[in-house]
Formats: structure tokens, C-alpha cells, sequence
């Protein structure tokens, strides 16, 4: 016989908190007209712009839920340009921050899929909302002071028991996290900074102190001998990572033209874009956080994307037993898609997945002494993200 399943019920706070975070991108989107064709992009950025760019800080990718598409090399200040619909310009001033959305509401879906050795399966939908809001009035070569907010919320649908403890599987699963994060540039051409989150991943989200959690990045971005290279340093922690240990970070990046940019070391990743209409991303971080986007320019505003990724979701569980203990939602996928320029910064992505080398379980490692494990069987998926960028 099944145990009865407990619905955990957010607290009403979170509720309010993702409906209106949805309800405000919607918003925006809905008061916007059809983008005009976008200028031709230019082969390197001006001089001089009035004001700094909103980026968003470093995040730990495995920390984000499946439902958000977003480059690994978010993990450091240097991350790959806003997505236009156009693919990134094909060389960059050295130290110059990136552009990813300060605002991202993005939801996924996945049929039921049979879980090994248990009768029934396991449907997956989700939604997600990532706020980026500036502290003070962002002027270049100033300091920068960002806010930032977090909401998640993952439903595993399916009446199956996890094998060893013989509890039902959780159906929803919460992240709410928020936080700041501070850039600042330096008269030697260095950057540093760092960022702290606090907040709560459980089924039960902020039932214990627990349940909480607390990510740090710290960083620095130094000059390189060769002018056009720099250097990335970071140190980061967070207790829902595949690693739950201070990670430090050394990357030297190498822009050998203005169409390469490789970091190579840890986080690894390379940026190639041939020309204007095609481009490559890889981004790895440890241990299995992996990341390859294809993305093919098809017009003013409009590209087709391709996309290979390792998905880690990371929770505390309300009723474990020991406070160490963690859940893992894991997966890899590959998709195919299409992008669109909307107006007013805006941008929409649309991906068609296939899931496969899905686990959930339960542990104190990512990779060792896992305990509750239910394999679940490969199968399709469908992403949206709707993306503002200013």
C-alpha cells in the first residue's frame, strides 16, 4: 500500500512572491510591439557607453532548476553576451562585464516517465523566476550593487515510495532564494567582487534553519600580460552543490582573435562565433556540470539553438533523516529550438528536449553512498524562457 502523500504548501509569502514575479514579466511583455531589425552588430564594442551593463551574478549552475537555460559561465563576471536573437559580438573590451537578463521567468514540462522497478511513473513540471534589480544608479567604471531574487518550484507528479525509506517521493519541491551582489573596478584594470544568496531549497521551503542555505562567490578578474587576456580567479561555496565544499577557481582567458574566447582552467569554457550568423559555446564545471550551445543565426532577431546539458537540482528535504542528507534530481539532455527578439529587450526561447540518465535519489555525495535511488526512463521534454535584457 502507498503512504499517504503529504502536499507541501508553500508559505504564502512565496506564493506572492513567484506570482508576481511572473505576473511583472508578463507585464512588460504584453505592452511591447514587434522589434524592428536590429542594427548590424558591430565587430567590437564602442569606447565609451554611458552607462554599465546589468549583469547578474555568479551563479552555481547546478543550483538552478532544469527549467533555465543558462550558460555555465555564469559562474564568473566575464560570461557570454545577451541573447538577442543575434549571436554575441565577436570581440569584447578586456574586463568588460556581460549581459546576462536581469529579469528570467522560465517554465519545463515533461510527460510521465516509468520509474525502475516500482509500478507507475513520474511526471515533471516547472516553473522558475530570477530578478536582477540595481541598488544604486549603475554608471561606468563605478561600483556596482545589484539585488537579487530566486523562485523555483519543481512537481514531481507520480504516486511512487523512495525504495530504501520507504517514504513517498516529494511532489513539490521549493527554491527561494535572495541576495546582493557587488562589482567593483579597479584603477590597475582589475575587477573584484563577490556575491551572497540566503534562502531555502526544500520540499518544505524555511520549516527549519536546516533547510536553509547560503551561497558565497568572491572574484577577481585581473590583467594578463597580453592585452587582450585576463585572468579569473573565484572561490565558491554553497551547500546544494555537487560539491558542498569551498570550490576554488583559476582561469586564464585567451583571446588569440577576435572571434575565439577560451577560459582554460576551471570553470573551463570557450566561445568561438566564425561569423555573424553562427556560434558555439562549452562551458564544464566540477564535477559534472556540462554545457555545449549551437546556435545558428535564420534572420533579424530570430535563430535556431542546439543544446547538450547536465541538470543537477539539489534540496533539503524537510523529513530526512540525517541534516546532512540531500535530494538529487539529475538528468542529462539534448535540445532543439528556436529564439526570438521581442521588443524592448525582450526575448523568447522555445526548446524541444530529450531527457535521458535520469536519477532521483538521496545522499551526502553526488557520487558515493546514495541511498532511495529511482531510475527514471529517458524521455521528451518541452522548455520556454522569456528573457529581459533592457
Amino acid at each position: 500500500m502507498v503512504p499517504h502523500r503529504h502536499r507541501a504548501s508553500p508559505p504564502a509569502a512565496v506564493r506572492l512572491f513567484g506570482v508576481g514575479l511572473v505576473l511583472a514579466g508578463v507585464g512588460l511583455a504584453a505592452r511591447g510591439e514587434v522589434a524592428p531589425e536590429p542594427a548590424p552588430m558591430p565587430l567590437a564594442p564602442a569606447a565609451v557607453e554611458p552607462a554599465h551593463p546589468l549583469p547578474l551574478p555568479p551563479v552555481d549552475d547546478s543550483f538552478l532548476p532544469a527549467s533555465v537555460i543558462e550558460p555555465l559561465d555564469a559562474l564568473d563576471p566575464g560570461g557570454t553576451e545577451g541573447n538577442d536573437g543575434l549571436p554575441p559580438p565577436r570581440s569584447r573590451a578586456r574586463g568588460k562585464p556581460a549581459r546576462p537578463a536581469p529579469v528570467s521567468l522560465g517554465a519545463f514540462w515533461a510527460p510521465a516517465a516509468a520509474a525502475s522497478g516500482q509500478p507507475g511513473g513520474v511526471a515533471l513540471n516547472a516553473q522558475f523566476a530570477r530578478v536582477g534589480v540595481p541598488l544604486v544608479r549603475p554608471v561606468e567604471g563605478e561600483p556596482l550593487w545589484l539585488a537579487i531574487g530566486k523562485f523555483g518550484r519543481l512537481e514531481l507528479a507520480g504516486d511512487l515510495v523512495l525504495p530504501d525509506s520507504g517514504t513517498p517521493l516529494p511532489d513539490q519541491l521549493w527554491l527561494v532564494e535572495t541576495g546582493v551582489t557587488h562589482i567593483r573596478p579597479l584603477a590597475s584594470g582589475a575587477t573584484v567582487g563577490g556575491t551572497v544568496l540566503v534562502g531555502s531549497a526544500s520540499d518544505r521551503p524555511f520549516a527549519g534553519l536546516r533547510d536553509m542555505t547560503a551561497m558565497a562567490v568572491l572574484f577577481a578578474t585581473l590583467p594578463a600580460a597580453a592585452e587582450s587576456d585576463e585572468w579569473n580567479v573565484s572561490l565558491f561555496y554553497s551547500p546544494t552543490s555537487q560539491l558542498p565544499y569551498p570550490l576554488p577557481g583559476l582561469a586564464y582567458v585567451w583571446r588569440p582573435s577576435a572571434t575565439v574566447e577560451a577560459k582554460l582552467g576551471l570553470p573551463f569554457g570557450l566561445e568561438w562565433t566564425p561569423d555573424d550568423d553562427w556560434s558555439l559555446s562549452l562551458g564544464y564545471t566540477p564535477l559534472v556540470n556540462a554545457q555545449a550551445i549551437l546556435r545558428r543565426r535564420l534572420g533579424a532577431g530570430f535563430s535556431a539553438v542546439a543544446l547538450y546539458r547536465t541538470d543537477t537540482e539539489i534540496y533539503f528535504l524537510a523529513d530526512r533523516a540525517a541534516a546532512a542528507e540531500r535530494f538529487y534530481v539529475f538528468n542529462q539532455r539534448v535540445a532543439v529550438g528556436l529564439e526570438r527578439a521581442l521588443a524592448r529587450g525582450f526575448a523568447l526561447e522555445m526548446t524541444a528536449d530529450y531527457l535521458f540518465d535520469r536519477l532521483l535519489f538521496q545522499g551526502t555525495s553526488f557520487l558515493s553512498g546514495r541511498t532511495d535511488v529511482v531510475p527514471l526512463a529517458p524521455g521528451p521534454g518541452l522548455s520556454v524562457q522569456l528573457s529581459w535584457r533592457r
